[in-house]
């Protein structure tokens, strides 16, 4: 192909293809470090919970909430979530009924999302807590270490690499010492992942089951009010290096 070619002209060619071959690589690497553009995420409607101090002192939280038919109970406790379907008329007997299968004797939180006005509702929070024995939580505020609160989208990504829910978020400094790094995201993955799970996290807190489990974590694990928002919001300009700079952050600070 190249008989008949002078030496200079074939150091030339050889030159060529070795610059191009470097920008190329060079190109693909810079693409790599480009910053995503942000996402425009809508902004989180107000969940409308209000807190029900009761003498038993049990964490209580109501909202207007469910349809015209009935709402929603959940009752939190170490034996995880149980969630009742209960009537807007004669949800007594009903309640009555689900009893035998709830948790009793043991710190809890209840959650109400109905059609039933708010003193209806304390009724019903009222019965349960008289009725199984409720007690309350003796946990003090489970607040996350500074670095977790400072950079939240790599600790969320990181939480997720080992199997931790966004309320177990508190965990992952142990997690870390006992476990083998994860592998970084790319650019691409990371965009994917953000774009992902910003979707699921608004699609979470839109739904009705989906915020009765949000506000029932948040108050049985006695973490901050704007804890979900909080990692909603900070997936809109997450870079891919958040889950670098949320480890490098754990290694050089003390938990606090």
């Amino acid at each position: 192909m190249f008989h008949g070619l002078s030496r200079t002209t074939l150091n030339i060619i050889v030159f060529l293809c070795l610059l191009l071959i470097s920008w190329i690589h060079l190109g693909g690497r810079d693409a790599e470090e480009q910053p995503l553009e942000a996402l425009h995420l809508p902004e989180l409607s107000a969940a409308g919970w209000s807190f029900w101090p009761n003498t038993e002192q049990v964490s209580v939280w109501l909202r207007a909430g469910g349809t015209l038919s009935g709402g929603r109970l959940q009752l939190r406790s170490q034996h995880g979530a149980q969630t009742l379907t209960l009537p807007t008329q004669n949800w007594l007997p009903a309640l009555q009924q689900a009893l035998p299968t709830l948790a009793q004797n043991e710190p809890a939180v209840i959650v109400i999302s109905g059609p039933w006005p708010a003193s209806e509702q304390q009724l019903i929070a009222a019965f349960l807590i008289r009725e199984q024995h409720l007690q309350p939580l003796t946990r003090t505020v489970n607040d996350w270490p500074a670095c977790l609160r400072e950079h939240p989208a790599g600790a969320l990504w990181l939480g997720q690499q080992y199997g931790l829910a966004w309320t177990a978020l508190a965990q992952l400094p142990e997690t870390l010492t006992n476990q083998p790094l994860p592998i970084l995201p790319t650019r691409d993955q990371w965009a994917q992942w953000r774009l992902q799970h910003s979707r699921q996290l608004r699609q979470q807190w839109q739904d009705e089951q989906g915020q009765i489990d949000i506000q029932a974590a948040l108050a049985y694990h006695r973490l901050p009010a704007d804890t979900y928002q909080l990692l909603y919001n900070a997936l809109s300009d997450a870079q891919k290096t958040a889950p670098a700079t949320t480890l490098n952050c754990l290694a050089s600070r003390p938990l606090n």
